[in-house]
C-alpha cells in the first residue's frame, strides 16, 4: 500500500509518499501526477521518499520515464529522503532534477 499526501507550501507542491512502491502502487502515483501535470498545470514537484519502506527495482525505469514527461513540460523535480543507491538508479540532470536530504531544502531549487 502507498499513502500519498499532498500539500502546498509557499507555492510549491510537496508530495509525501509512505509505504511500498511497486508496480501496482506506482500506477496510483502516476495517475495523481498526470492529473496535476496535465489537468492542473503543475510543473514543479517535490517528492518526499523519506517514509518509503520498500522500492521494487523495476520501478526506477518507470520513475525515469515519468520524470522525462515532467521535464518535457518545462518542469523541475526535487526528491528528498532517497538513498545514494537509489539516486544513482534514477540518475542526475544538470538543472531539472535535484536531490535534498530535507524537504525544506527544496525552496533553494524551486523559487517561485
Amino acid at each position: 500500500m502507498l499513502k500519498i499526501e499532498e500539500g502546498v507550501e509557499r507555492g510549491i507542491l510537496f508530495i509525501a509518499l509512505e509505504g511500498k512502491l511497486n508496480s501496482k502502487t506506482f500506477t496510483t502515483l502516476v495517475n495523481e501526477i498526470n492529473y496535476l501535470l496535465y489537468h492542473q498545470g503543475i510543473s514543479n514537484f517535490v517528492f518526499d521518499f523519506t517514509y518509503i519502506s520498500k522500492v521494487e527495482d523495476n520501478i526506477f525505469s518507470k520513475i525515469q520515464s515519468k520524470l522525462v514527461e515532467i521535464f518535457l513540460n518545462c518542469g523541475k523535480v526535487v526528491m528528498c529522503g532517497m538513498s545514494d543507491i537509489n539516486k544513482k538508479k534514477i540518475g542526475y540532470t544538470k538543472d531539472r532534477l535535484f536531490y535534498v536530504n530535507y524537504k525544506m531544502e527544496a525552496f533553494d531549487y524551486l523559487r517561485m
